[in-house]
């Protein structure tokens, strides 16, 4: 379900510089008589690129903005208990992935689940085993979204090598995609930026003695006599104290693709009792059985939503 077409080593590269988020950026200095090379306009592009992918990482978070709905749709219902062919449809939307890369999803996006599961059973046999929901007879898959480079425009380019092609080509363009997974189990709401630099809650104990605090910052939050106030100031020290002091703080921890990774639904389906003619996990394909929960996923509140929220609750 990706648009994309470049070699996995160049997306590997792109995902693994995409997620350089705590490095000095460098922008081109342009100077007169100065000679610029294919790395300095790339270079010029990851300037402007990262600093987007670091506002939004930082201060918007990662999660569904508006839309990106995952419903399933059938065609011709059948006797509840048969299986048949279950489409699952994710409506048009916007969200930010894990790594802070828009996503724009400007038209629905659809999977046949039976044929989709007949394939996984064949190219990986222990898919419907990893899936299995524990202590109960069902599975459990979970939509993912994340950003994914989509190459077009091929354009013949010179030979840089010899034997290289008769009319070697190179992509002109690189689109902004999406790469949308349906994986086994059901995976936790991705960790906030926050989180991953050391900001879990209660991260820093702000009564404590010998915590980071210094003497004039305890006495000030013990000399607040405003309960909200004392609160918010409290919070203020999580965030002043809360991530590491080493050189590395601010650096992700974790596997790129699992880190980019944005959770959209987790659907469930039941199992049928095992039986000799069967296949020991047989999930039951009907629209009766299947579940899909999409209010799992994180989301990204903006002061416009809360504004048009607070006028509804007005109007009511």
């Amino acid at each position: 379900m990706s648009q994309a077409s470049f070699s996995d080593t160049a997306l590997s590269e792109k995902l693994e510089l995409d997620a350089q988020l705590a490095q000095p950026l460098e922008r081109v200095n342009y100077a007169a008589g100065m000679m610029l090379s294919l790395e300095a306009i790339n270079a010029e592009q990851r300037y402007h690129r990262q600093r987007v992918n670091r506002l939004q990482y930082w201060f918007q978070g990662a999660g569904t903005l508006l839309g990106l709905a995952v419903k399933q749709v059938s065609a011709v219902e059948v006797e509840e208990g048969k299986d048949q062919s279950l489409r699952l449809v994710v409506s048009p939307g916007i969200a930010i992935d894990g790594l802070g890369r828009e996503l724009l999803c400007h038209e629905p996006y659809c999977v046949n689940l039976r044929d989709w599961l007949a394939a996984q059973q064949k190219s990986d046999s222990a898919f419907l085993t990893n899936a299995k929901k524990v202590g109960e007879e069902a599975i459990q898959l979970s939509v993912t979204i994340r950003y994914q480079s989509a190459s077009s425009g091929l354009q013949p380019v010179m030979a840089r090598t010899i034997n290289s092609g008769i009319d070697p080509v190179q992509p002109s363009r690189a689109k902004d995609a999406l790469l949308l997974e349906i994986l086994p189990g059901a995976l936790p709401v991705a960790s906030t930026a926050f989180t991953r630099a050391g900001l879990a809650q209660n991260a820093v104990n702000t009564a404590a003695v010998d915590g980071p605090l210094t003497t004039s910052e305890r006495d000030y939050l013990a000399g607040l006599t405003d309960v909200q106030a004392q609160q918010l100031a409290q919070l203020q020290a999580q965030q002043l104290y809360g991530p590491r002091s080493d050189v590395g703080a601010l650096e992700l921890q974790g596997q790129y693709e699992e880190l980019a990774r944005v959770l959209l639904a987790v659907i469930e389906l039941p199992l049928r009792p095992p039986k000799p003619e069967q296949p020991l996990i047989s999930p039951i394909l009907h629209p009766k059985a299947i579940r899909i929960n999409n209010l799992i996923r994180p989301f990204i509140t903006t002061p416009d939503q809360l504004r048009w929220l607070y006028l509804q609750e007005i109007a009511s």
